[in-house]
């Protein structure tokens, strides 16, 4: 698994239905500029604005085109275990090489029900999954005796950790040697690779594809980066609203994906 991804939007028509087409552009944008791996159907990608059922059209898509040359991962997001479910096994027979799973959003589960779920999903695929803790928008933080838990139980497919807290917490964690610790989100990603991570996914990566993928690389080999400049690109794109940011910049490049959904319309 890469441990540099893109998290990348969803292309809509101006009524907010999918434009399964745009995708190609996407894809065909980033690998063009050194990007190797792509998430899709996560935050960037209003996936919770989405059904189940047209998260499935999306992976009936991917299945339909010539995407070899990109490592592909796809995001689980749902309130509902049987809902993961249907994605999940959705997945196992695409085109989709590991999976992103976000813990379920509003409904705040406890620490055990999250670990019963996790292990339930994993049970369902041989995809590499990596897990997405997100307390910001989900409401529920994985503590840092669930995850050792978790990677406790040896699941081989289990191979990394998007952690959106305090990655510091995971410092006496036994991971594999090939686990990645993914920085959820570009802001302060620096620090966060000093930290403990090892890996990056994405956002700002959709405009600054070539900065972030070096900035990210000098890090991995502990070479001296301007941080000032990485900062200023960050910001530019997150301090307002960074999907928008994202979409409008996509469209200004004659790479037609439409608006968001509203209300972030």
């Amino acid at each position: 698994m890469k441990n540099l991804n893109v998290a990348i939007p969803t292309p809509f028509h101006d009524d907010e239905s999918l434009y399964l087409e745009g995708f190609n552009s996407i894809v065909e944008y980033l690998t063009d500029n050194g990007i190797e791996s792509l998430l899709v159907s996560g935050t960037t990608g209003e996936q919770n604005s989405m059904s189940i059922e047209e998260r499935m059209e999306i992976i009936d898509y991917f299945n339909k085109q010539n995407f070899n040359h990109v490592e592909l991962m796809f995001g689980v997001s749902a309130t509902r275990t049987r809902d993961a479910l249907k994605l999940i096994n959705k997945i196992e027979n695409s085109v989709f090489d590991s999976i992103l799973i976000q813990f379920p959003p509003y409904i705040q589960p406890t620490q055990q029900q999250a670990i019963l779920y996790i292990n339930e999903l994993l049970e369902h695929t041989t995809k590499n999954v990596v897990l997405y803790n997100n307390p910001f928008r989900t409401g529920f933080d994985l503590d840092a005796e669930s995850f050792k838990t978790l990677v406790g139980q040896k699941h081989s497919n289990l191979v990394g950790l998007k952690e959106e807290s305090d990655v510091k917490r995971h410092s006496n964690t036994n991971l594999p040697d090939d686990f990645i610790m993914f920085a959820g989100g570009d802001i302060n990603f620096t620090a966060k690779m000093i930290d403990g991570c090892n890996g990056l996914s994405s956002m700002v990566g959709n405009v600054y594809p070539k900065e972030i993928k070096q900035t990210f690389n000098d890090l991995l080999m502990n070479k001296p980066v301007n941080l000032r400049k990485i900062n200023h690109l960050i910001d530019e794109v997150t301090r307002h609203q960074p999907i928008i940011h994202i979409k409008n910049h996509y469209n200004s490049l004659g790479i037609k994906i439409g608006t968001c959904r509203s209300p972030i319309k």
